[in-house]
């Protein structure tokens, strides 16, 4: 209901601009359909549109029943106010208007371009299944080898001598001389396997061992994979949900949004001073935006031995009003956030604040964190080991904002935008595999 509140007054702000008064009036005699799913939706018009991409497949009309019964907690407008922006972008257009043969120019390399990247797509995906098809290629030899060693046995029981006989008896039939030649090779080919005389529990526990180990790896080459796979996945998705005229978002370290005890190396890395320890933040802007998924990542310069520093994001005017210190013991400090000793750090859920639940890292290492505002996430990747951490982060009225907290002196961090870890991990995805 509050939200639903929220979003009244937001339109009742937006259709009461001097510069869509007018525009009000002019779409004010539409004449919207009823909606038909009947019941309580009898008679109610369908006068919103829902702009979840799900929906843009399904139900994009919907009335004020449909708000309340599919549609909660989604983007709606009324379509009124839709066709107001659409007139004022037509508007703001009319005075760059692109010449005929401007445009043709532009599309022509949209569509070049497109298949382009389609093909590059295509290429990826054939890299892809040849590594794969690679892989399976090892995995049949692996089992091949552990079949090749029971027939051994057989060769081993008294057999041998008959072997090497009907190789010597069929000399003049090329077809069974290569079959019991063979017989032999792979015989042969078997060195780095067990003693001879290990019975069947002997080998059996050998087999599970190995088979298992193989079991392992694949897991762990299947997590390594989404994990990388999906992180470009969200890079891409970050970068076509941008407007396509807004530049890139520049986070930046500010003097008045930080700790007395840190210094500002340049806008991007920030450095803890030569004083005493103390728990302090470094405090970027702008804060993350709550309609789309933000990717951005800290890499370590320079740890104390001790090794704790903590990155994630943060409240800013929670944080400022405790004059850029951690009061970790209790909620409400302000933090999201992940330390290098393995802790976790939640302003809103106990069961995620002080406690040790992460994975650690240190100097050198890359910590990339993906804001997910529809899902009320953050996640931490560690990008040498690829393992993860999610935190929990409901919706809030104060604006979140990437941040570094320092405790040892002279410890360094420096910010990485999506655009760098993308260029950082562009060949990553297929190398690994």
């Amino acid at each position: 209901m509050k939200q639903l509140m929220l979003n009244m007054v937001k339109t009742y702000k937006q259709m009461n601009k001097p510069d869509d008064k007018q525009n009000i009036k002019n779409y004010g005699s539409i004449q919207y359909p009823e909606c038909t799913l009947g019941g309580n939706h009898s008679g109610e018009i369908l006068s919103l549109i829902c702009l979840e991409k799900e929906c843009q497949q399904n139900q994009i009309l919907c009335c004020c029943i449909c708000q309340e019964e599919f549609h909660k907690g989604h983007q709606l407008k009324p379509l009124k106010l839709l066709l107001c922006e659409y007139d004022q972008k037509q508007k703001e257009f009319q005075s760059g208007t692109l010449k005929q043969s401007e445009k043709d120019l532009l599309v022509k390399k949209i569509n070049e371009k497109e298949i382009i990247s389609l093909e590059q797509t295509r290429d990826l995906q054939q890299q892809i299944v040849q590594k794969l098809n690679k892989i399976q290629d090892h995995q049949k030899q692996f089992f091949e080898n552990l079949r090749k060693l029971v027939k051994l046995r057989e060769i081993d029981n008294g057999n041998t001598s008959l072997v090497i006989e009907n190789i010597l008896n069929n000399q003049q039939n090329s077809q069974l001389f290569g079959k019991f030649v063979k017989e032999l090779l792979d015989a042969l080919i078997i060195q780095e396997l067990p003693d001879q005389d290990l019975g069947y529990e002997e080998l059996n526990k050998a087999f599970d061992f190995h088979i298992k180990d193989q079991s392992d790896r694949i897991k762990q080459l299947e997590k390594q994979m989404f994990i990388g796979v999906h992180q470009q996945i969200e890079f891409l998705m970050q970068k076509t949900s941008k407007n396509l005229i807004q530049t890139s978002c520049n986070f930046e370290f500010l003097h008045n949004n930080k700790h007395p005890q840190v210094e500002i190396v340049e806008p991007q890395i920030v450095k803890a001073s030569q004083s005493t320890h103390g728990y302090k933040f470094a405090v970027m802007n702008p804060s993350l935006d709550k309609n789309q998924v933000t990717v951005f990542g800290f890499k370590l310069n320079n740890v104390h031995s001790s090794n704790w520093l903590a990155v994630g994001a943060c409240h800013l005017s929670v944080v400022q009003s405790k004059q850029f210190g951690f009061a970790f013991q209790s909620l409400g400090h302000g933090g999201y956030l992940v330390s290098s000793n393995g802790g976790a750090w939640s302003s809103t859920t106990a069961n995620q604040n002080n406690v040790v639940k992460c994975f650690k890292f240190g100097k050198g290492d890359l910590i990339v964190i993906t804001y997910d505002p529809k899902n009320d996430t953050m996640t931490f990747t560690k990008q040498k080991t690829k393992t993860t951490f999610k935190l929990d982060v409901p919706k809030s009225d104060n604006n979140l904002h990437p941040c570094v907290l320092f405790y040892y002196a002279l410890d360094e961090v420096e910010f990485i935008s999506s655009e760098g870890i993308n260029q950082l991990l562009s060949s990553d995805a297929i190398v690994e595999l």
